[in-house]
């Protein structure tokens, strides 16, 4: 059986959970690093992004330690050594594996979008 979680300060863009755990993994959704009526730098919303994932696994009872697999989504190519940089700062040792794409977003001003798949 699966258990969706989802995080009350948490706002979603549409009808799904912010993660889904089944058995052994924590499947999370995409997370933005947006705030309502500010504009963010990339390294803002990489980062705001990134806390959301940790609030996230914190309700699954993990960490930045349990994730195996993340997907980044970046607005401009620009940004891939800015995000590399930064994700070194939350992935020290041993990172999970990642694919980084670069594409457009249904919400303006969308810089990055991030996703992850974790293990208990």
């Amino acid at each position: 059986m699966n258990e969706s979680i989802n995080i009350d300060s948490i706002p979603k863009g549409g009808p799904y959970s912010h993660a889904v755990v089944s058995g052994n993994f924590i499947f999370l959704s995409g997370q933005t690093g947006q705030v309502p009526n500010e504009v963010l730098n990339f390294d803002q919303q990489f980062e705001n992004a990134i806390d959301k994932i940790k609030k996230v696994l914190e309700a699954a009872n993990c960490t930045l330690e349990n994730v195996v697999k993340i997907s980044v989504y970046l607005a401009y190519k620009g940004d891939f050594h800015r995000m590399n940089n930064l994700f070194g700062k939350y992935f020290p040792n041993n990172p999970p594996a990642r694919t980084t794409l670069v594409t457009g977003f249904a919400a303006e001003g969308v810089l990055v979008e991030i996703d992850a798949t974790a293990t208990k």
